[in-house]
């Protein structure tokens, strides 16, 4: 178990998500930075979907009640465990009375911390995911607080002769680079003028303070937005750039709404869904256009590497265990 001493800006129980209800109007909710998440619990050997606290920004402090493994992906905030620097993407065992901190994300927004065997929460249609804006999941569907205590689904108190994974991987970590984006064209693509379109893939953006788990607001404006035939509702998925009348297109996230209205320029590819959760407000981004095909050979390439690595953390595990 862990007691929140600081829960920083926005931190919230989460796993995959709530799939399979949207044509209902609930939204899948889940990590923003699924893949980080997903390498955190690969890295305990957890199950894919074992719900684990997303950290945005910085600034958590979580007290170890309970003896287990921990792991940490995704934006770097010089998170430390009793002083000491606790390493990202690396399976660490803390003891009892210890304290993580992590403080202002120096590389990246938000944060994975994953328990072996995963924290204990009730699922909501099938999942544990906060839903912050439904109110439900997690807990009581809201941010973490001071005082919330997290149990293990699955305590171990027999601390192992191994301290601290020998190995680690750079498999979630933001690389402080300017991200490229690929963009899938959509309906409204074709529609905007030639010199917008030149735009987007020529141009560095910048994400405006309107930035959240919904979706991300770019600082500069597309002139020929105010042209576009007005749409009725369709559904979106994470990674859709609507384009609002303003000219300043929002970049989905996986707490958008299920639905909308704005013209569809496109879909960021998911194998770039990781560089776009870790984007904050000031952070440069650029766009490329690419095709589904070209978005689905990266998406395998990168999942024959994780697959592999998978494999080499599980026989770790057994070997620990043995």
């Amino acid at each position: 178990m862990i007691r929140v001493r600081a829960p920083g800006p926005c931190s919230s129980v989460q796993d995959t998500g709530r799939f399979g209800w949207q044509s209902l109007g609930v939204g899948t909710a889940g990590a923003m930075d699924a893949w980080a998440a997903r390498v955190a619990n690969t890295l305990l050997d957890n199950d894919a979907n074992a719900p684990l606290l997303e950290m945005t920004l910085g600034g958590a402090e979580l007290e170890v009640l309970e003896p287990g493994w921990f792991a940490l992906t995704g934006a770097d905030m010089a998170a430390t465990c009793d002083g000491r620097p606790l390493p990202l993407c690396r399976p660490v065992w803390v003891q009892a009375g210890s304290v993580l901190r992590c403080g202002a994300a120096r590389r990246g927004c938000r944060a994975y911390l994953a328990v072996r065997s995963g924290f204990a929460a009730g699922r909501v249609m099938g999942s544990a995911a906060t839903d912050l804006r439904a109110h439900f999941g997690g807990i009581g569907g809201r941010r973490l607080e001071r005082g919330d205590e997290l149990r293990y689904e699955h305590a171990t108190s027999v601390a192992p002769a191994v301290r601290i994974a020998p190995w680690s991987t750079r498999f979630a970590q933001p690389s402080g680079a300017v991200p490229w984006l690929g963009l899938i064209p959509g309906p409204a693509w074709p529609a905007l003028s030639l010199a917008d379109r030149e735009r987007i893939v020529g141009e560095v953006f910048t994400v405006s303070r309107a930035a959240d788990r919904m979706g991300l607001r770019l600082e500069q404006s597309l002139a020929s937005a105010a042209a576009l035939v007005p749409v009725l509702s369709q559904g979106v998925v994470y990674g859709a750039v609507q384009l609002p009348p303003d000219g300043r297109p929002i970049l989905l996230g996986a707490d958008r709404q299920t639905t909308g209205g704005y013209p569809l320029l496109g879909v960021v590819a998911s194998v770039d869904h990781a560089a776009l959760a870790q984007l904050k407000p000031g952070d440069a981004l650029r766009l490329r256009v690419t095709d589904v095909a070209a978005a689905q050979a990266a998406w395998r390439a990168r999942e024959q590497r994780f697959r592999r690595w998978r494999v080499a953390v599980r026989a770790w595990w057994q070997a620990l265990a043995a």
